[in-house]
């Protein structure tokens, strides 16, 4: 069931529209605080940027990655997006910095996952972007400090530069564009509708 309905509310995205969104730490302030936010499971990878995550016992919220976009199913790369998100964080505990709820009911949120090999906690939405899975969305991003918005913009353009995952074809299509293209419009739906 929860995966209709998330298909149904993916069928009909047209953008990603914060109701509420609250200011960000800086990268210096997440490594004083990182202990203190809150700790969760990861559940379910829907995609490349939503989560289902479990705060205890039935108590799961769905977590929506902030400030990037990744791929669409069905989309060129999405399937990779969303494989390379599992190979990040799927079936471990991460740490979650949240800032708000989003139009559809996720909360929007960065991620931080423990990286054992350099000894500290790598932020997950960075990682997506350096990875060539996702694009930055600087529309949904001022809440963010100065210092966490040249990051991920400094990020997009290495792996853009370098040719790295969804950068490897010519012309990628961005997320917001292609659920425009995808999307049904009303005169479609009508005539499905009185078939």
């Amino acid at each position: 069931m929860r995966l209709v309905i998330h298909f149904l509310k993916l069928l009909f995205i047209s953008s990603h529209r914060e109701v509420f969104v609250k200011p960000a730490l800086s990268r210096d302030a997440i490594k004083e605080k990182i202990t203190e936010l809150p700790e969760v499971s990861v559940s379910w990878i829907w995609d490349g940027d939503t989560v289902l995550v479990s705060k205890g016992w039935w108590n799961e919220i769905t977590l929506r990655l902030d400030a990037i976009d990744c791929p669409e199913d069905g989309q060129y790369w999405g399937d990779r997006a969303k494989y390379g998100l599992m190979k990040l964080i799927a079936k471990k505990r991460v740490r979650i910095e949240e800032h708000g709820i989003e139009t559809y009911g996720r909360t929007l949120a960065t991620i931080y996952v423990w990286d054992t090999a350099k000894n500290e906690w790598t932020n997950v939405n960075e990682k997506m972007v350096m990875l060539g899975h996702a694009w930055v969305m600087r529309r949904y991003y001022n809440h963010l400090p100065k210092d966490r918005q040249d990051t991920l913009n400094r990020l997009e353009r290495w792996a853009k530069s370098k040719g790295v995952g969804l950068w490897h074809a010519s012309n990628p299509i961005p997320p917001w564009e292609w659920r425009n293209l995808k999307r049904p419009t009303r005169r479609n739906i009508v005539s499905f509708f009185k078939r």
